[in-house]
């Protein structure tokens, strides 16, 4: 793809908006230039054409893809494959804008909790979350260990979960997790 070899430490996660939730075809795309990319998926039960129930696999974040990259080759990427890629862009301290970027470890926890397919995983809005403070912890054990989140509960759950948030995009929340299965960080 580029001449010159960029190291993998060099690749960041970024976070790009598609137009007409063409996510996954996006996602095809990039697997077939051998880049990694992440599109978060959820099971509905929807109608088919005999008027039966069956369960499908559909993007749990319409027109979002979090793609594992550097700045140089989406550019490049952009311009000559996926013209309807765009940059996701946040405020940083300063008051300006800039490419929204996803932290390794964030991001990895993201997608072990929000590419499972346990059906109690649940995907929030940026306007449906409200943080209140809560504590910053780690998962002790279960499927998810090792996930670091805010651990809290939501006004639509029983108990308490561990939420992982990107920033002005989305946030997932794990199923209920006792408070013993998680440490303060």
């Amino acid at each position: 793809m580029e001449s010159e070899i960029t190291k993998e430490q060099d690749y960041e996660w970024f976070v790009l908006r598609v137009t007409y939730q063409r996510e996954l075809m996006a996602k095809e795309q990039f697997d077939s230039l051998g880049i990694h990319s992440f599109v978060p998926m959820k099971t509905v039960r929807k109608l088919d054409k005999n008027g039966k129930y069956v369960k499908k696999r559909v993007s749990a974040l319409h027109n979002y893809i979090f793609v594992n990259s550097t700045r140089k080759i989406l550019d490049e990427i952009k311009l000559t494959k996926i013209p309807w890629l765009r940059y996701v862009m946040s405020i940083n301290s300063n008051s300006a804008k800039q490419v929204l970027t996803v932290p390794k470890k964030q991001m990895l926890d993201f997608i072990a909790v929000a590419g499972s397919d346990d059906d109690r995983i649940e995907f929030i809005s940026e306007e449906q979350l409200h943080l209140t403070q809560g504590d910053r912890v780690r998962i002790l054990s279960g499927p998810f260990e090792g996930i670091e989140g805010i651990f809290m509960k939501l006004n639509n759950k029983r108990g308490r979960c561990v939420v992982i948030k990107i920033e002005g995009v989305t946030a997932v929340a794990t199923a209920s997790i006792p408070a013993i299965l998680v440490e303060k960080i």
